[in-house]
C-alpha cells in the first residue's frame, strides 16, 4: 500500500497541499480509501472526524473532479453534514484542497462569497441543502458524487427523510460515499437502498467476530474546543509532579514550533524536538517517551498504533467534541480504556439530587452522545462545558417530571408541585377557551384543578401548565379525543425558552390560580 500521497495517484498539486495542510503522509483510512475513491467507487468509510476523513474523500472527490473537466457549470459535489457549524468547517478544508487544481468550494452560509450555482463542490447541513433546493438556489441534475459525512449523527437528528429527498434528486449514476463512525440500522438501511456495490473501508476483520480481552489499560481524554488547547496543556503542565519530563505531541512540524514558543512564554522548559534544557518536548515525531514522563496529545492521533506509540504508559489526549468517537474507537483497537480527565478546576457541587444524577450517570454510559456533542459544540467556543451542562439540566428539569427520591423517615411538609408546559394542538381559532381545556383535563385525565396553572391560549394551539407528576396522565388522557370538532394532540411543550425565541407578539394570556 503507498506510503506516499504521490504513489495513491493524486495530482502532484493535492499532494503538495496536503503536506500544507499537516499530512507527513497519508493515513491508514486515506491509503486505502483515496485510490478507490479517485476512480468513481462507491464507498462507506468506517471511520470518524481525527482519522483525516475530510482528506480521505475530499482529495479524492477534487482529483477525480479536476480531471473529467466541466462542460458547463454547475455544482458536480454535494457533501451533507449533519449542522451548519460543521458545514463551514468542512468547507474550509475542502476550500484548501479545491484551490490547488483550481476547483470552487463553498457552504450554504452567510459567510462564503460563491452562491452554490458558482461552485464546484458545495459543502451543507442537509436541512439548508433541501431548503437550497426548494428555493433554485441549489441544482443537482450535474452532481456527480454525493457525501454523506457523519452519517450516524445525521440520522440521530432526525434528518433521514431530507436525506432520502436529497438522494432522490441527484442523478443515479452518480457516485455515493458515506462517512459512519459507527454502524446503525438507519446508515445500514439507506447503504443497502442507494449505495450499490459500496466496498467498506476499512473492512470490518474477521477475528474481531471472535471475543477478545477487555481492555484495561487507562488513558485520559478532556474534551476541549480548538482555541482551549493551549489552556489546557499549560494546566495539565503545572499539575505534574516536579521534575517529571513530558511530551507533547502534535500533528504539524509548524504547529509544534508555535507550541513550543507559547510555553516558553508561559515560564515552561519547552523546546522543540526537545533538548538537553528542556523539560517539555514538543514534537510532531514519534519520540521515544521516556520512562514516568507524561504524555500529552495536543491533537488527536489518526489511528490505534499511533495512539499506542505516543503513550505507552497512559497520560492524556485533547480532543474536540467532534473527535471523541473517533478517539474511543482507537482506544478499543489500542486496548485502552478512555476515562474523562478535568483539566480545568471546577467547584464540586453540593447539590443532593442523587437521583437525578443516577439518570445522568446512566445517560451517559448507556446512550450514543455523539449527535449531542455536534449538537452543543458551538456553544462550548462561547461557555465552558459546565454552563451547557447546568443549562440542559434546568430545561430537562423544568420539562420532565423529577426523579422519584426515597421517602424519608420523617415525611416534610408538602412542597408546591413543580409544573411543566404541555402543547395542546388547539387554540382561539378552533373556539376553545380556558375552561375548555380545564374541564377536559379535570374529566378525562381525573386530574384535580389545583394540579392545573397558567393557560395560554394561541391562535393554532394551546400552552397549558401542569404539575409534573401528573403530566403523562394528561398527555396520555387527552390524546386523541375529540375537543370543539378537533382530535388532540398532546405532548411536552419542546419549543425552545422565551428568552431563546425573543420577542413575540402580543398574545392572549390567562393567569389562573391553582385550585379553582
Amino acid at each position: 500500500m503507498a506510503e506516499t500521497f504521490e504513489g495513491l495517484g493524486i495530482r502532484a498539486e493535492l499532494a503538495e497541499a496536503m503536506r500544507e495542510a499537516g499530512y507527513a503522509g497519508p493515513t491508514a483510512l486515506q491509503r486505502a480509501a483515496i485510490p478507490v475513491l479517485r476512480r468513481g467507487g462507491n464507498a462507506v468509510l468506517n471511520a470518524s472526524a481525527g482519522a483525516g476523513v475530510v482528506a480521505a474523500y475530499g482529495v479524492a472527490l477534487l482529483d477525480r473532479l479536476a480531471g473529467a473537466g466541466a462542460e458547463e457549470a454547475g455544482v458536480r459535489g454535494l457533501v451533507l453534514v449533519p449542522t451548519p457549524e460543521a458545514a463551514s468547517r468542512t468547507a474550509e478544508s475542502l476550500a484548501r484542497f479545491g484551490r490547488a487544481v483550481g476547483l470552487r468550494v463553498t457552504a450554504l452560509d452567510g459567510g462564503w462569497a460563491a452562491a452554490p450555482t458558482e461552485a464546484d463542490v458545495v459543502v451543507a447541513a442537509t436541512a439548508q441543502a433541501l431548503e437550497a433546493v426548494r428555493t433554485s438556489r441549489l441544482k443537482l441534475e450535474r452532481v456527480e458524487a454525493l457525501v454523506l459525512d457523519g452519517a450516524g449523527t445525521i440520522f440521530g437528528l432526525g434528518q433521514q427523510e431530507a436525506v432520502e429527498t436529497l438522494t432522490g434528486l441527484v442523478p443515479r449514476e452518480a457516485q455515493r460515499v458515506v462517512v459512519a463512525g459507527e454502524p446503525s440500522r438507519e446508515v445500514e438501511g439507506y447503504v443497502e437502498r442507494h449505495v450499490r456495490r459500496a466496498l467498506r473501508i476499512p473492512p470490518t476483520p474477521i477475528e474481531e467476530e471472535a471475543p477478545r480481552e477487555a481492555p484495561t489499560r487507562p488513558i485520559g481524554y478532556g474534551v476541549v474546543a480548538a482555541g482551549e488547547k493551549l489552556e489546557a496543556v499549560a494546566v495539565l503542565l503545572a499539575e505534574r509532579s516536579a521534575g517529571q519530563p513530558a511530551v507533547v505531541y502534535c500533528r504539524t512540524d509548524r504547529g509544534a514550533a508555535s507550541l513550543a514558543d507559547d510555553l516558553a512564554l508561559r515560564g515552561f522548559a519547552a523546546a522543540k524536538d526537545g533538548g538537553e534544557e528542556a523539560e517539555v518536548t514538543v514534537t510532531a515525531e514519534a519520540a521515544t517517551v521516556p520512562p514516568g514522563a507524561l504524555a500529552i496529545s495536543f491533537d488527536v492521533p489518526f489511528d490505534a498504533e499511533s495512539l499506542a506509540a505516543r503513550h505507552p504508559e497512559g497520560g492524556v489526549v485533547l480532543v474536540e467534541a467532534r473527535e471523541v468517537p473517533h478517539l474511543r474507537g482507537i482506544a478499543r483497537k489500542a486496548g485502552y480504556v478512555p476515562e474523562v480527565r478535568e483539566i480545568a478546576a471546577r467547584a464540586p457541587s453540593r447539590d443532593a439530587i442523587d437521583a437525578f444524577r443516577a439518570q445522568l450517570r446512566a445517560a451517559l454510559a448507556e446512550e450514543d452522545l455523539g449527535a449531542q456533542l455536534l449538537v452543543l459544540e458551538p456553544l462550548f467556543e462561547e461557555y465552558s462545558p459546565a454552563e451547557v451542562a447546568a443549562a440542559a439540566s434546568a430545561l430537562l428539569r423544568r420539562r420532565a417530571p423529577a426523579p422519584a427520591e426515597p421517602a424519608p423517615t420523617t415525611r416534610p411538609p408538602a412542597a408546591p408541585p413543580a409544573f411543566v408546559r404541555l402543547f395542546v394542538s388547539v387554540g382561539s381559532r378552533d373556539g376553545v377557551g380556558p375552561g375548555d381545556l380545564v374541564g377536559a383535563i379535570t374529566g378525562e385525565a381525573n386530574v384535580q384543578g389545583g394540579n392545573i396553572g397558567r393557560i395560554e391560549i394561541r391562535d393554532t394551539f394551546s400552552i397549558v401548565e401542569v404539575a409534573g407528576d401528573v403530566a403523562e396522565r394528561v398527555i396520555q388522557a387527552l390524546n386523541g379525543i375529540t375537543l370543539r370538532g378537533r382530535s388532540l394532540r398532546v405532548d411536552y411543550d419542546r419549543r425552545p425558552s422565551p428568552a431563546a425565541r425573543g420577542p413575540e407578539r402580543p398574545r392572549r394570556r390567562i393567569q389562573r390560580e391553582p385550585g379553582r
